[in-house]
C-alpha cells in the first residue's frame, strides 16, 4: 500500500513540474507526457576568450548565478554601468520575419494555472536572432534547465532580456553587443516541441509582457519587412497579411546597389569620386546616427593583422564582419580594384569605411547600420581601410575592442 501511494505520488509531481513549453501551431495532443525526449542539448556556445573573457571574469558574469539573479532580481549595477551603449524607445523584433506564436501571462492550455513569462517566435531552426537593444551579454550557455542554448542580455537602464531554445549561441558572456546585432540562432533546444524562439523581458528582475515595448508591435514590424521585400521581389504577397503566415526567412537579401540620378549612392564612379575629394554636406545630410571617435574592432574574433597597403589585413576566415560605426551603405559590389567583393560605409563624420574581401555580404546600398551590426561574412581574411578627407587614414589607434589574442 504505501509503494502504490508513493508511485501515485511520483506520478502527480511528475506532471505537476512539467512544463507546457510553447507548441506554436497551438494543437493539443492527447498524449501522455514523456519529457525524456526533451533535453537541454546539444550545448553550442561559443568559446569565451580575448577582453570579452577578461571583463567577464573581472564582473561575474557567464556563471549560473549570472543567470539565477537575472531570472530572479536585478542585475548587479556593475553590470548595467558595464553595458554601455544607449537604450533604444523602442525594442527591435529579434527575428525579423518570426512569426508570434504565444504571448505572455497565463495562456497555457494544458497547465492554465502556470504563467508563461515570455513570449514565444516561431522562426524555421537556423534563422538569425538579434539583440532588441544595446546591451553586455551576462550569459551564454546551456546550464539552465529548460532553456536549452540561452543568451541574456543587460541593458544600460537595468532590463535584462533572455533567448532561449537557440540552435547555437553566436557570443560570449563580457561582450556588448549594440540593437540588431546577432546573437543566437533559433533552435529547439531545451523543453521545445518546435523550432521558435523563447523571449524574455525582465524589468528589475521581474516578468514583464514585451510586446508594449517592441516598436509598432510584431505584427506591424513584420508586416513592414514584408511590405520592403515584396517591393524588391523577394517574396509573393500573402492573401490576407492580418493574419496569414508570413513566409520565413529565407537568409540575407542580396543587395539591390541601383544608384539613381537623385540618389548616386552604389555607384562605385560616385564612391571613387568621394574617397578622392570626402563626401559632401548633403552627401552627410542622407546618413542617420552618432558621431563616434573612435572605431569597433570589425572582425569578430580574428587571429592576427597587419598592415597592408592603405589599410589593414585582419585574418578569421568566415568571421562576422562588423560595422565599425553608424553609417550609411553607400556600395557593395566587386568594382573596386583590389578589394575583392567590398562593403562601403559612408559615417556622420565624414569617415568612410571600407571592408574587402568578404565572402557574403548582408546589407544593401541605401541601407542605415548601426555600429556593431554585422554587415558581412570574411573570406580568408578581411581588407579593412578607413578614409577622411579625400586621404587615408590609420586606424590602428582608433581601434577599440579588440581582442586579447591577435598577433600583429
Amino acid at each position: 500500500m504505501r509503494w502504490s501511494a508513493a508511485l501515485l505520488c511520483f506520478a502527480v509531481l511528475t506532471v505537476a513540474r512539467a512544463d507546457d513549453a510553447a507548441e506554436a501551431s497551438g494543437r493539443v495532443r492527447s498524449v501522455r507526457y514523456d519529457y525524456s525526449r526533451f533535453s537541454d542539448g546539444p550545448r553550442r556556445v561559443p568559446r569565451p576568450r580575448g577582453a570579452s573573457r577578461a571583463r567577464a571574469e573581472a564582473l561575474g558574469l557567464g556563471t549560473r548565478q549570472t543567470a539565477s539573479r537575472l531570472l530572479h532580481g536585478r542585475p548587479d549595477p556593475r553590470w548595467v554601468e558595464a553595458a554601455g551603449g544607449a537604450m533604444s524607445e523602442h525594442l527591435l523584433w529579434p527575428v525579423e520575419l518570426g512569426r508570434f506564436g504565444r504571448g505572455f501571462g497565463y495562456v497555457r492550455i494544458r497547465r492554465p494555472d502556470l504563467r508563461h513569462d515570455g513570449i514565444d517566435i516561431v522562426a524555421d531552426e537556423g534563422a538569425v536572432v538579434r539583440a532588441v537593444a544595446d546591451g553586455i551579454v551576462a550569459y551564454s550557455d546551456n546550464g539552465v534547465r529548460g532553456f536549452g542554448n540561452v543568451v541574456m542580455i543587460v541593458h544600460p537602464n537595468g532590463w535584462a532580456s533572455i533567448y532561449a531554445h537557440c540552435y547555437r549561441t553566436t557570443v560570449q558572456p563580457g561582450w556588448r553587443v549594440r540593437r540588431g546585432e546577432r546573437i543566437a540562432f533559433v533552435g529547439n533546444t531545451g523543453i521545445s516541441r518546435g523550432p521558435h524562439l523563447h523571449f524574455e523581458l525582465r524589468v528589475h528582475g521581474r516578468a514583464v509582457n514585451p510586446l508594449r515595448h517592441f516598436d509598432g508591435r510584431p505584427w506591424l514590424e513584420a508586416y513592414r519587412t514584408w511590405r520592403r521585400l515584396r517591393s524588391e521581389g523577394s517574396y509573393e504577397p500573402p492573401s490576407d497579411h492580418t493574419r496569414a503566415v508570413l513566409p520565413p526567412d529565407r537568409g540575407p537579401l542580396r543587395p539591390s546597389g541601383s544608384p539613381t540620378a537623385e540618389r548616386p549612392f552604389g555607384s562605385v564612379t560616385h564612391l571613387r569620386a568621394m574617397l578622392r575629394r570626402g563626401p559632401r554636406a548633403d552627401e552627410l545630410a542622407e546618413v542617420e546616427g552618432a558621431r563616434y571617435r573612435n572605431v569597433l574592432w570589425p572582425l569578430r574574433g580574428g587571429t592576427r593583422a597587419r598592415r597592408e597597403g592603405r589599410g589593414l589585413n585582419i585574418y578569421g576566415e568566415g568571421s562576422p564582419v562588423r560595422a565599425i560605426a553608424d553609417g550609411l551603405v553607400v556600395y557593395v559590389g566587386d568594382e573596386l580594384r583590389g578589394m575583392g567583393r567590398a562593403i562601403g560605409l559612408l559615417h556622420p563624420n565624414g569617415w568612410i569605411s571600407l571592408y574587402g574581401h568578404t565572402a557574403e555580404t548582408y546589407v544593401e546600398v541605401g541601407q542605415q547600420v548601426q555600429r556593431g551590426e554585422w554587415i558581412a561574412r570574411s573570406g580568408p581574411h578581411l581588407h579593412f581601410q578607413l578614409r577622411a578627407e579625400g586621404g587615408a587614414l590609420d586606424p590602428v589607434p582608433l581601434l577599440v575592442q579588440v581582442p586579447g589574442a591577435v598577433a600583429w
